[in-house]
């Protein structure tokens, strides 16, 4: 059975609202536009390129802007709910042998706290990284250490920006469609698969073995 690695942001956790919430807070110390939620539709259908050029976010403020927001979002995490019952779910992959991961770029002991909350404490791992160089290199390390060979590992991700870092890495991805960004947005990236409900997940990944 296939190790089965879940982005954190959005895949597991409801973030995208508190994310708006904190980069609307900053936005007129760091000079970018702040998002009103009725343009939330439509920005979830963009890729983050996208979505950083209509707030006016420059290259130059991006890293520090986003250090601020991942600072703040690390104060958070602990309050979250799930953005999705996917409980039962793991417990289904867990029983068939499946192991489970995380790849998240928060403090691992705020996502095992979150964990803790939620009770989701079904998950074989939590690796915590930088993703300096892009999602890519984040999962290549994560595959090095964990030695997960290529064929193996299934990544699990709501943003189109996950499906393109599990393909630059090599190894198949599905697209869930409850978290940043939508379904049609994410058909564009071309994912191996794209589920609307935890059940569906279970589906593929159990049926392909």
């Amino acid at each position: 059975m296939p190790t089965v690695v879940f982005d954190f942001d959005g895949t597991i956790a409801d973030t995208l609202s508190v994310v708006i919430e904190i980069a609307n807070r900053f936005a007129d110390h760091y000079g970018y536009h702040k998002i009103p939620l009725r343009d939330l539709p439509k920005l979830r259908e963009k890729k983050p390129s996208q979505v950083l050029k209509q707030l006016g976010i420059s290259v130059f403020k991006l890293p520090i802007v986003a250090r601020k927001i991942r600072f703040e979002m690390n104060k958070e995490i602990v309050h979250l709910k799930t953005a999705t019952d996917l409980r039962n779910t793991l417990l289904k992959l867990k029983e068939s042998g499946c192991v489970l991961g995380i790849l998240t770029t928060n403090s691992r002991e705020n996502v095992m706290e979150f964990l803790k909350n939620n009770n989701l404490e079904l998950f074989d791992f939590v690796y915590s990284g930088r993703a300096v160089y892009g999602k890519s290199r984040l999962l290549k390390k994560l595959m090095k250490v964990k030695t997960i060979s290529h064929n193996d590992p299934i990544y699990v991700g709501d943003e189109v920006r996950d499906i393109e870092a599990a393909k630059k890495a090599g190894i198949k991805v599905i697209g869930v469609s409850w978290g940043y960004n939508t379904k049609d947005a994410l058909q564009k990236a071309h994912p191996d698969h794209i589920v609307e409900k935890p059940e569906d997940l279970q589906k593929i990944i159990l049926n392909q073995n």
